[in-house]
């Protein structure tokens, strides 16, 4: 009897034993895993910071570019009397803006397969930049066009490079994790018996669905992405060549002196002007739309004169040849003059290419608010897109919502509106298109008295619509 139990005792703790061994052997292997687990995530993280660095880098590189290039255009129009030095300084404070943060990637890249291009193409574009804040617009422009293109050709193809390396660096990834998840299901279904390697196989099985579904998902947003960015760089490379491309012929026909007379001349200027001014709309809101999805956009409130910004934006359009109607009203408000003159120009910019022959801009205060309408006698938009109108980089089938554009002019100035503490709207009304701007007004007390009792122009529609 005492044998049996003490018998009884040995197998129960060999049983013990061996449980506790297996146990701990499971603890082991399922740690082994973690810890390869771990390493691969870390994998991912790392590819996602070099692709988000290489992507970021690409779409900077390409604004700096191309701000030079506007920088120096409006350079030599300011030499010629043809834009005055606030436009210049403006253009030049983008190019400063867009050059910084070229300088803080610089500053994280080290250890990218690009960095080296991108130092090659940061040291001209440095160099650009002295000229042209020293005023030497010709030595500026003989940096463009030799070593700040061929630099940044080369960049170019280095980040393209380094994106494909990384984007099959994640699909590897991607390919080792369904490795080590085929490993932990061979290993598991040896030391896990019975009725455990039946639920494990339950689990197991809807984890790696759920892992192949996750992975097809982030494959895909990858490849959406990766569409939707080659396509609006394709569009904005088109939209800003055509601009240049305009600038320099013009220019170079009058530097020859194929043009004659007066008219002619002023008539070509005033084309360079147009196009140069468009040029920087769109650079100016690619550079808001990018600020305001990362670092923010700074306002400044004072008390301002409305009637004052809206000269400040009519008077370019007005220059290139367009015919706008408008007349001077003074309205004070509390908002930052340049954000609301960039708000005006994308919607004078929207009505010169949307719009009618007749374009018109009118200042009105109503019940505690100034509003400042851009209207035009033009079709409007359909009302299909009226809902998206203010979406950025909205399109329709594979064209934009609204042709001619990058996008993100109506959008950026719905967003800056906004940040002004105001309100955007649309309203078709008769054979008019109205885009208005309502910002919150001071004490009428001290406003001027000629605004005094005007009726707002958003309500007197709204009234007429009902």
């Amino acid at each position: 009897m005492v044998r049996v139990v003490r018998s009884r005792l040995i197998r129960e703790r060999r049983s013990v034993a061996y449980a506790l061994g297996a146990a701990a052997l499971i603890l082991v292997v399922v740690a082994g895993f973690v810890f390869v687990d771990s390493t691969r995530v870390g994998r991912v993280t790392d590819n996602a910071l070099s692709l988000h660095w290489t992507n970021a880098t690409t779409g900077t590189a390409a604004l700096t570019r191309a701000g030079l290039v506007q920088a120096v255009t409006f350079g030599e129009l300011e030499q010629n009397g043809l834009v005055g030095p606030e436009d210049v300084a403006f253009a030049m404070a983008q190019v400063v803006a867009s050059s910084s943060e070229l300088e803080q990637l610089l500053e994280v890249g080290e250890g990218h397969d690009s960095f080296p291009a991108l130092a090659r193409f940061v040291a001209p574009v440095r160099a650009t930049v002295d000229d042209l804040e020293a005023g030497d617009v010709a030595s500026a422009k003989q940096h463009i066009t030799g070593d700040v293109e061929a630099t940044y050709t080369v960049l170019v193809d280095a980040l393209a490079a380094e994106q494909t390396r990384v984007h099959a660096a994640i699909e590897n990834n991607n390919a080792d994790g369904r490795e080590l998840n085929a490993w932990i299901l061979f290993i598991v279904t040896l030391v896990v018996p019975g009725l455990a390697v039946g639920v494990y196989f339950v689990i197991a099985r809807r984890q790696m669905r759920a892992m192949q579904e996750r992975n097809r998902l982030e494959v895909e947003a990858e490849r959406t992405i990766s569409r939707a960015k080659d396509t609006f760089i394709a569009g904005l490379s088109h939209e800003l060549r055509t601009p240049l491309t305009s600038i320099y012929g013009y220019a170079e026909v009058l530097a020859d002196g194929d043009i004659k007379g007066v008219e002619a001349v002023v008539e070509t200027a005033r084309t360079i002007a147009s196009e140069a001014a468009e040029m920087t709309r769109m650079v100016d809101d690619l550079l808001v739309a990018s600020r305001l999805g990362s670092t923010g956009v700074e306002i400044d409130l004072a008390l301002t004169d409305v009637g004052s910004v809206v000269e400040a934006a009519v008077t370019p359009f007005i220059r290139a040849g367009m015919r706008v109607n408008w007349d001077p009203t003074s309205a004070l408000v509390v908002t930052d003059g340049p954000r609301l003159r960039q708000v005006l120009v994308n919607l004078l910019s929207n009505a010169s290419r949307h719009g009618g022959e007749n374009v018109g801009v009118g200042v009105t205060r109503g019940d505690g608010v100034v509003e400042v309408e851009v209207w035009d006698d033009g079709e409007g938009v359909p009302e299909s897109c009226v809902d998206r109108l203010f979406d950025p980089f909205v399109h329709r089938g594979e064209a934009p919502l609204v042709t001619g554009s990058v996008g993100l002019g109506l959008a950026v100035a719905s967003q800056l509106t906004e940040l002004l503490g105001g309100e955007l709207g649309h309203q078709r009304y008769g054979a008019k298109t109205y885009f208005v701007v309502t910002l919150p007004a001071p004490d009428p007390s001290g406003n001027d008295e000629s605004s005094e009792g005007s009726e707002s122009v958003a309500a007197m529609i709204k009234s007429l619509s009902s």
